[in-house]
């Protein structure tokens, strides 16, 4: 994607930009992954997930994440319409990080869980990679500034989705990878070596 603008809202992008959310990559077959296993419960990744407060963009308008039901519409982050095949429910990591609107196309503060993916268009990401699109995790992005640690409380539950489709949902204007099926994933996600090496970068004064 070296030498074009990538930026969330362009058809292009999440053409290229499908998200793994969170998952192995997909294993090859000869199935359509959108018919396949719809009906598994998955399981949410560990450390992953969105504190109950989140507003997930619908086509009526922000919905707190916790609201939402097996059937329910919400948008991508296309603005398409992509139906919530299962909610999962997790208990909070002590650990977790605020991002702080309007970074990163987000309309309200959000708090995330550490290995909780989101999509980004970085200099440091095009410096770094070659590409200035890339899935990462919000660990990676903390700056003591647009990204902060947050200290959840042992009631505290994390929130997960799982779409028929593999592109992100829209927080807002921010992209966040959500589940889908088996993890079939398309796009530049970082692998924990190259996210510590981006979060060293990030931090050193490259800036989204």
């Amino acid at each position: 994607m070296s030498g074009r603008k990538a930026l969330i809202g362009q058809e292009e992008q999440v053409e290229i930009v499908a998200l793994r959310a969170n998952g192995p990559a997909a294993r090859t077959t000869d199935r359509d992954p959108v018919f396949s296993n719809i009906n598994d419960l998955p399981e949410a990744p560990a450390n992953t997930g969105m504190m109950a407060s989140t507003r997930v963009a619908t086509p009526s308008g922000p919905r707190r994440i916790d609201e939402l039901s097996i059937g329910d519409v919400v948008l991508d982050a296309m603005g398409r319409e992509a139906k919530v095949r299962h909610v999962l429910q997790t208990d909070a990591p002590r650990n977790a990080f605020l991002l702080r609107a309007p970074y990163f196309g987000l309309d309200h503060d959000v708090v995330l869980a550490p290995e909780q993916k989101i999509v980004v268009t970085s200099d440091t990401a095009e410096y770094l990679f070659g590409e200035e699109t890339v899935i990462v995790p919000v660990w990676s992005l903390n700056d003591g500034r647009k990204v902060g640690h947050f200290e959840t409380r042992s009631s505290d539950k994390m929130y997960q989705l799982q779409l028929d489709t593999p592109a992100p949902m829209a927080i807002g204007r921010c992209a966040v990878s959500a589940l889908y099926k088996d993890g079939a994933t398309q796009g530049r996600v970082l692998s924990d070596e190259e996210a510590r090496c981006f979060a060293t970068e990030h931090r050193s004064g490259f800036s989204n």
